[in-house]
């Protein structure tokens, strides 16, 4: 593809998000559920591979074992995607009008730096305006997706909901991420860390009856929490119907006056959360058509010392 047609993608996807920033929330959060109804319906006729993962996956996950009943799933999943990215040019109207939040309290007792973590579920970008209303500063540990357009509006979204002025932090994936995040925690900076990953083609947690190595961004935050003494603030985001969300604040686990003596014991507690989490609604997780039940992980990521 040539440069020319990129730049021509580039502006017209912009533009598209600057007028989407125009609509009111439900117009748009609702275009993007059209829109996302429509592809899968083509998709299911195709019967796409992405489809068929999610055929096998609902069956699996869910016991749902008759077709047409596994079709309706799908559909709702691929409209829970067709919202988010409709959102994203009015998540910061979202945030202020359409997110309710539970267990503030947790937020407001901490006295000291705290790694949160969360999912991809429901607007979990929200988890920032959780930050914001409690007055907690943080730095959020992103995926920068090659999707440009995408990318800057998330990020200016993240960065209205927590500015920079304002002591935020916002740190990209790479090989240096780790040794960024060790710093924020030595200067008492809070983290935001999202637990469940797609990395070099495989879902890396919950395990959902698969064996997981201990590693990734799960094991990073439970290191984290050991090395540091640091409570773990999880946090699930939920869309509750339509553009509705709320945010669930759950009970600290602190390392240091828990049974979680270890990293690899606090790494499966984790799990443990992320999978109830999921639980209570598969359709509304974003790595679902990308996880592979069948798939095993390279013997290379259980030799990684714990």
């Amino acid at each position: 593809m040539s440069k020319f047609v990129l730049f021509l993608r580039y502006w017209s996807e912009l533009f598209l998000a600057r007028v989407f920033s125009l609509l009111p929330i439900d117009v748009a959060s609702g275009i993007g559920a059209a829109i996302a109804r429509y592809e899968v319906t083509r998709a299911l006729k195709l019967q796409r591979k992405w489809v068929m993962r999610l055929h096998h996956n609902f069956e699996q996950l869910e016991g749902i074992k008759d077709s047409n009943s596994r079709v309706q799933r799908i559909l709702q999943h691929a409209e829970h995607l067709g919202r988010l990215y409709a959102e994203y040019p009015v998540l910061h109207k979202i945030a202020n009008k359409r997110l309710t939040v539970k267990g503030e309290e947790y937020l407001q007792g901490l006295s000291g730096p705290a790694i949160f973590v969360s999912a991809h579920t429901g607007q979990w970008e929200l988890i920032l305006e959780v930050m914001r209303r409690s007055q907690v500063s943080t730095a959020l540990l992103y995926d920068p997706i090659p999707n440009k357009v995408f990318l800057k509006v998330a990020m200016e979204v993240r960065k209205h909901l927590c500015p920079e002025a304002k002591g935020n932090k916002f740190i990209p994936a790479s090989a240096s991420a780790a040794r960024e995040l060790v710093g924020c925690l030595k200067a008492g900076e809070n983290l935001v860390i999202f637990i469940d990953e797609d990395k070099g083609g495989l879902v890396w947690s919950p395990a959902l009856g698969r064996k997981i190595p201990f590693a990734g961004n799960r094991m990073m935050a439970a290191r984290l929490a050991v090395k540091f003494q640091v409570p773990i603030v999880p946090i699930h985001l939920k869309r509750k119907g339509g553009a509705q969300f709320e945010a669930v604040v759950e009970q600290p686990i602190c390392p240091g006056n828990d049974e979680y003596e270890s990293a690899t014991e606090l790494a499966v507690r984790l799990n443990t959360i992320l999978g109830k989490w999921l639980e209570e609604d598969y359709a509304d997780w974003y790595w679902l058509a990308r996880l592979n039940l069948e798939r095993e992980f390279p013997d290379k990521y259980f030799k990684v010392k714990n």
